[in-house]
């Protein structure tokens, strides 16, 4: 590979597991937004008496601006991310605004073998990162923790809206998300949002999607 070519290799193109906590470690993350991605915040708002009830869990939390908003709302909400330094700040985060939340230190595939299950998963551009490496076990981990009639929110980079950004997210299309996570899950809605960025103060476009487990035997 030529100089040239690795200068044009995505920021992202090299990063592992072991990255991760490393990244917090050196700053703030191009994906931490440090406030709540005003999607989750919409789709949690157009269905609240439908979700009031709802177990919530998101995957890959970061700091927990979002898992924390939800917890300020009232819901019951688990948030898991494998960054010690992200984690940290979390909980710091959360009693600094008296949030009642469970937040887990820990490898999210591994915290999936508990086989413990939740009414609504979300993650905010966790999907977009693992597709490119394990996919297969990613969806392996969201059929472990949903149930039949489950929802499935997340939102990634939008392909169709790349803007060559140096810091942009990993990008997806709206067929390979229909293609990839449609497989398990009934798609309810994908629209047009954003992924926050300290890099953007607009943030980066993306897809919204919503999706739901099948419920056996119901139309």
């Amino acid at each position: 590979m030529s100089e040239q070519e690795e200068v044009k290799r995505p920021w992202y193109a090299t990063l592992r597991h072991k990255d991760w906590d490393a990244i917090y470690r050196e700053g703030t993350p191009p994906w931490e937004a440090n406030h709540p991605n005003p999607d989750l915040l919409r789709v949690v708002t157009e269905r609240r008496q439908e979700l009031r009830r709802c177990a919530f869990l998101e995957i890959g939390c970061g700091t927990g601006a979002d898992a924390i908003d939800l917890a300020k709302q009232g819901f019951q909400v688990t948030a898991v991310d494998s960054s010690a330094t992200a984690i940290e700040r979390a909980r710091t985060r959360a009693e600094q605004v008296d949030a009642l939340l469970r937040i887990v230190l820990g490898d999210v595939f591994s915290f999936a073998r508990h086989r413990e299950t939740f009414d609504f998963v979300f993650d905010i551009g966790f999907y977009q990162f693992i597709r490119r490496t394990d996919l297969k076990s990613y969806l392996d981990l969201l059929w472990s923790v949903t149930h039949p009639g489950s929802y499935y929110f997340t939102v990634c980079g939008a392909s169709e809206t790349a803007l060559g950004h140096p810091k942009e997210p990993p990008l997806v299309s709206e067929r390979e998300l229909r293609w990839e996570v449609g497989r398990l899950f009934e798609i309810i809605e994908i629209k047009p949002g954003v992924l926050g960025s300290p890099f953007r103060e607009e943030g980066f476009p993306a897809h919204a999607c919503l999706m739901r487990r099948p419920v056996v035997g119901k139309k």
